[in-house]
């Protein structure tokens, strides 16, 4: 596959070559730089060559997309069969970049016609619709029932919300003591609204789940390699962690209280600052409950777990 320089070529030759039947092409490009267009562009030249309509194949990615493929190929098609000869002669050579015999001009006028006796119409499909149809044909090799049906999303929807409460019903039985436990540790860092989303996150992920539980040996195999990655030991609590930092603060008490005097020359946000240091380290017994108000001094969004180190800590005045 050869690749050109589009910096040094016109827009118009680079799409004509991308529109090519003769050529193997990929083309990347931003949104709304035309590669519909030469999408378009190279259907009717394939057509124009005398290849079949349907053994042309469109995929996209979403069916709004197939039916503007659609539409802008009928349309043009459409518009040949009623185009004066010097018109269609020219967006002819346009578009094949070579000159033509008549013959070529009388196809182009009878492609739509033919287009529309074509059973099934063209093939302008979604992915999705692709791999489907696939499925269909062939069933027994990719493993599913020969007489399956496609799931719309209000069945993925009321069977998502029947998993969510046979789990709910499950936990709360005492059936299953294990799941019960799982539950709990998960109500423990979401919200009741948010569990709905979390299970629906989790459905959409499990091919990638599995593959990733399957690649560590079990369960226990991904959360020790997730605790390696992190550097977070066996056994280690949030609590356990922020105890261990409140005693490193504990040893770095004298330092913050010289920080507090720096901060108290400051303006109001810094001898605010200060008083909140004061007040964490004055209180040793309720150092590591109130650690997280303690650490949002120093950090922006800490509650939310997506947090910075602030901008601002200290004024210059203050620091100096």
């Amino acid at each position: 596959m050869k690749k050109f320089d589009k910096l040094s070529m016109d827009p118009n030759q680079l799409q004509n070559l991308a529109a090519s039947p003769a050529a193997s092409v990929w083309v990347s490009a931003s949104a709304g730089t035309g590669k519909t267009k030469v999408l378009t562009d190279r259907v009717l030249s394939l057509l124009l060559t005398g290849i079949k309509p349907q053994r042309i194949l469109c995929l996209t990615f979403t069916r709004a997309a197939a039916a503007e493929m659609e539409f802008r190929i009928l349309d043009r098609l459409g518009q040949w069969t009623m185009a004066e000869d010097s018109a269609l002669r020219k967006e002819l050579n346009s578009l094949l970049g070579l000159s033509f015999q008549d013959n070529l001009v009388q196809r182009a006028r009878q492609l739509f016609a033919h287009v529309l006796d074509t059973p099934g119409g063209m093939n302008i499909q979604t992915i999705h619709a692709f791999c489907q149809s696939l499925l269909g044909r062939f069933p027994l090799e990719a493993g599913v029932s020969p007489h399956f049906s496609l799931m719309d999303e209000r069945d993925a929807e009321e069977m998502l919300i029947s998993a969510r409460e046979n789990v709910f019903n499950r936990a709360r039985s005492g059936v299953d003591t294990s799941l019960a436990k799982a539950l709990a540790n998960v109500t423990a860092h979401i919200h009741e609204a948010q569990f709905s989303e979390l299970l629906g996150d989790l459905t959409n992920a499990r091919g990638r789940l599995r593959h990733l539980i399957n690649s560590f040996g079990g369960i226990l195999g991904v959360i020790s390699n997730i605790g390696s990655l992190m550097s977070v030991a066996s056994g280690e609590t949030t609590e356990s962690v922020i105890e261990e930092a409140s005693k490193i603060m504990n040893s770095n008490e004298t330092e913050l209280r010289l920080a507090i005097l720096a901060l108290s020359e400051g303006n109001e946000k810094d001898i605010l600052r200060g008083q909140r240091i004061k007040a964490w380290l004055d209180e040793p017994s309720t150092r590591t409950g109130s650690f997280f108000d303690y650490a949002s001094i120093f950090l922006t969004d800490f509650n939310k777990r997506d947090f910075n180190v602030r901008k601002i800590l200290i004024t210059k005045s203050a620091q100096e």
